[in-house]
């Protein structure tokens, strides 16, 4: 990792975890699932406030949050998916460098948020590429990406790889995470029942 993983290179990002979804495949709200003593969207506020310098949920639904200083925002395009979460969540957060999670990745982990949010210094995002696949929920951006993000929707081009197709993204390869996690847990998501009892395994 070397003097990347220093923070005091880039200022802290926002953290912005997308909580809008309809968890249709799950049945029920991921972000309120159990975790812990709490659930999977509080225990993502912990981690993030330990390297964030503000909070930001991107939520369409009216929710009780217990942890100080966390904005709420909706989405601005309706039904527009994780592409337009992250609209609202960049138009909402300070200039700058934010840090983006869905809430459906309980294995949040501070230290990767630092060192790919430090990846993205001088590009427009910084996003873990791991098996020929993009994690773009689990990714830093910068504020700059809003016009490009705002074409797409007006197009109605939805695809978030579409997106990262068009700014300048610095790829992060499983090898830079695994110093942070051996399994690469914190890029474990949950669309299902049963997704979520073998990550409640782990």
């Amino acid at each position: 990792m070397g003097a990347l993983f220093s923070r005091n290179l880039v200022p802290r990002p926002s953290g912005i975890i997308l909580a809008g979804g309809k968890s249709s495949r799950m049945g029920s709200d991921k972000a309120s699932l159990t975790w812990g003593d709490s659930d999977i969207l509080h225990r993502q506020l912990t981690v993030l406030a330990t390297v964030c310098a503000e909070l930001i949920v991107v939520s369409n639904e009216l929710r009780y949050i217990r942890f100080p200083a966390v904005r709420v925002v909706a989405d601005r395009y309706a039904d527009c998916g994780p592409l337009g979460g992250l609209e609202a969540g960049l138009a909402a957060a300070q200039p700058g460098l934010c840090f983006v999670v869905a809430c459906d990745m309980p294995f949040l982990d501070a230290g990767s948020v630092s060192y790919i949010s430090q990846a993205a210094n001088g590009v427009d995002a910084a996003v873990p590429l791991v098996d020929n696949r993009w994690h773009p929920l689990y990714a830093a951006y910068q504020t700059t990406c809003l016009p490009v993000i705002r074409s797409q929707l007006k197009a109605g081009r939805l695809r978030m790889s579409e997106l990262l197709s068009i700014v300048r993204v610095r790829t992060v390869a499983a090898e830079e995470l695994l110093p942070f996690n051996r399994e690469l847990l914190m890029l474990q998501n949950i669309n299902t029942p049963d997704e979520w009892k073998a990550v409640r395994r782990l």
